[in-house]
């Protein structure tokens, strides 16, 4: 079942109690402890596995599916800098080339730096891959039992194919005006 919380940092929200309009919330799946510490587990020993030649800073990652299947990545530097991939990215494509679309948690463990959040690229494109409405969990290596934090909270107003849906809905092509002159 699904449980709406509130961020409690966001002055745009309301207590659903009152009855007013919540913006900008989202479902947020409840995951429990040990499936956070499990997420972090598999995501500590994925970055052991980091090819990281240029920059000597691996990062791991584990994403959950709602299915309940793990798969994680870590994070593959190439000489040609803008095709290194991150962690979080590979763990994402791994389980979208399993065949699942939507990811409810991933834990991210940066051995050399506690807390590491996902890059802004990798933000993104996990964004693409949240469950219908649900929020995404993220968990940070904090060197204990893990940090949560949200995906809408790093990633606040996102872009996804939610306002491509709108921008459809909106956009009447047949309603625009012919132009004569058009290719002349």
């Amino acid at each position: 079942m699904k449980r709406r919380q509130l961020a409690r940092d966001n002055p745009l929200a309301r207590n659903e109690e009152s009855g007013a309009q919540v913006v900008n919330a989202r479902d947020r799946l409840p995951i429990g402890a040990e499936a956070r510490g499990d997420l972090l587990a598999r995501a500590r020993a994925a970055a052991d596995h980091a090819y990281v030649p240029y920059s000597q800073f691996p990062v791991g990652a584990a994403a959950l599916t709602t299915d309940g299947s793990i798969y994680t990545g870590c994070n593959i530097e190439n000489a040609s800098y803008g095709l290194t991939i991150c962690a979080e990215r590979t763990a994402a494509s791994a389980a979208i080339s399993a065949g699942h679309l939507h990811i409810v948690a991933i834990a991210v463990s940066a051995p050399k730096v506690s807390r590491t959040t996902p890059c802004g690229a990798c933000r993104q494109f996990l964004n693409e891959f949240r469950p219908g409405d649900s929020d995404m969990l993220i968990v940070l290596d904090d060197r204990n039992s893990g940090e949560s934090v949200w995906l809408e909270d790093l990633l606040p107003r996102s872009f996804g194919a939610q306002n491509l849906q709108t921008a459809e809905a909106v956009a009447d092509v047949t309603s625009l005006p012919s132009r004569a002159d058009h290719g002349s």
